[in-house]
């Protein structure tokens, strides 16, 4: 059963946090196995008698000054010493991933590795673009003991492994909370919003003390109001499919042809007609995003790290700031998809694919190495009490916080109360996983209609599901180009593949 609420700690607190827990498992020292001094007359051969390797790992967002000083000097070091191979670390905007420059260094042929979800991952390896990186997986023994075997399957293709999950921490219910400002809630004479009435309730009186404000920052709620328009316990394949987690069969469900996403397109429009999501949504999205960092908005879709994720950034903002995940109604389980923060592929021109193996193997291969890379270095980036608690000198990134995340490694600063660690990591308790994780749907039979859907989901879907434009007027022209592009045959294809790899899970 499904917990109301989740209470956080303040923000003021969880800027200085940032994710990170007790150690346990594989904690050996970081200069201990694999380092081998090289057999006498080896020459330029490294760590355990290595050829010396260039790699090139990207990195998605800003590069910190501190990031760009320990890739010259201790990251560069450490490798080096671990598998004798040089990083370069290259940063691109996050409009790249997942396409744009991204898929041009793929279809180049350049050599690096990155992070990929499994439907990107699908579409690149039909093209030959992503190493089969299942021969060398030896060389992520350590990283196996602390990432979950079912992160695995998720990017496994026909029994071949094409990227490497990073991660283990507690991700079911992704977006299903709502994470509300707690200050501005207590501050209107209210403690809680366990429905969408209350929540609702919480913007009116909110708006009337700071009109200032906008209300959601964000364009989708379809997770989070879903305990409204439907019994359902849906989870989404991608823009066009969920599943119902509570039936246990094989049937997919279109989302757009569905009487749920009618409910649920109505009351969107209903939000944006009252101001809950701001006018300038329809035209600058990238704003709302701005907003919440900038403590201008009362509430945001919620995942289990999300009160500390990126908190630095809105307490400077507002200092007292306090968030809290809710949930709007109970009795549905979490779906999880796994535990994984991401996953790295390798690019089919990688001269040494192994070598990436053994880089993605430092970041999750035991504690001192996790630190390194998570927090800098120690006495002078951060700093450890007696009982392992963290406080961070400097607020610089470096390898980004969500992407390294493990319960196993992660610390937390000192002023975090241990009730509340406690509760982060029984989050996913009782959580289900999703009835599909470790499928991965091969668009290749329906790769056109794809593409022309995809062009009508911006153009017609997207601006009805945010609650832009009224459904009745609009729905009609957008599902005659569902039609048009293809909706019913890439349905058809969509549930044969998953009928099929479904049976064989049974």
């Amino acid at each position: 059963m499904m917990k109301k609420q989740t209470k956080w700690v303040s923000l003021l607190l969880a800027a200085v946090f940032l994710l990170s827990a007790c150690s346990q498992g594989n904690n050996e020292s970081a200069n201990s196995g694999g380092n081998a001094s090289p057999a006498p007359g080896s020459g330029n051969e490294g760590a355990s008698g290595l050829a010396p390797a260039n790699l090139k790992i990207v990195l998605y967002g800003d590069e910190s000054n501190r990031m760009k000083e320990l890739a010259k000097t201790e990251f560069y070091d450490t490798i080096k010493k671990e598998i004798n191979a040089e990083v370069e670390f290259q940063f691109l905007p996050w409009t790249e991933y997942g396409g744009g420059k991204t898929d041009l260094m793929l279809s180049t042929g350049e050599d690096f590795a990155t992070y990929t979800d499994a439907n990107y991952m699908v579409k690149s390896v039909a093209k030959g673009l992503y190493t089969d990186l299942t021969p060398y997986l030896d060389a992520t023994a350590d990283l196996q003991k602390n990432v979950d075997e079912a992160s695995f399957k998720a990017f496994q293709l026909d029994g071949k492994q094409y990227a490497i999950p990073v991660g283990n921490k507690p991700n079911s219910a992704e977006f299903y909370s709502v994470l509300v400002r707690q200050d501005l809630l207590e501050e209107v004479g209210m403690q809680q919003v366990t429905s969408l009435a209350e929540l609702e309730q919480f913007y009116d009186k909110v708006h009337a003390a700071h009109p200032e404000l906008i209300g959601y920052a964000n364009t989708d709620a379809r997770r989070m109001l879903q305990y409204d328009y439907t019994d359902k316990n849906l989870y989404w394949q991608n823009e066009f499919i969920a599943l119902d987690e509570s039936a246990k069969d094989d049937k997919i469900i279109n989302w757009f042809e569905s009487e749920e996403f009618k409910k649920y397109a109505d009351l969107m429009y209903g939000w944006y007609q009252k101001g809950i999501i701001p006018k300038y949504a329809a035209t600058n999205t990238p704003q709302l995003q701005s907003d919440w960092n900038s403590g201008k908005a009362m509430f945001w879709a919620g995942t289990a790290a999300r009160p500390f994720e990126g908190a630095a950034t809105i307490s400077q903002a507002v200092p007292d700031a306090k968030l809290t995940n809710y949930f709007l109604g109970t009795g549905r389980p979490k779906i999880s998809r796994g535990t994984y923060s991401t996953a790295f592929f390798v690019s089919a021109g990688a001269k040494d694919p192994e070598r990436y193996m053994m880089f993605f193997n430092l970041l999750q291969k035991n504690q001192e190495l996790y630190d390194l890379f998570a927090y800098g270095i120690k006495d002078t980036d951060y700093t450890l009490d007696q009982n392992g608690r963290l406080t961070k000198l400097t607020t610089d990134s470096l390898i980004p916080d969500w992407l390294l995340m493990n319960k196993n490694f992660m610390r937390f600063d000192n002023t975090v109360p241990d009730e509340f660690i406690e509760e982060y990591k029984a989050w996913d308790e009782g959580a289900i996983i999703s009835k599909a994780a470790g499928f991965n749907f091969d668009n290749t039979p329906v790769k056109n209609e794809e593409t022309k859907l995809n062009g009508v989901f911006t153009e017609y879907l997207a601006p009805i599901g945010s609650g832009f434009i009224d459904y009745e007027s609009a729905y009609p022209i957008a599902l005659e180009r569902m039609k048009a592009a293809g909706i019913d045959k890439y349905i058809a294809e969509y549930q044969k593949q998953f009928s099929e790899w479904y049976a064989k899970q049974q």
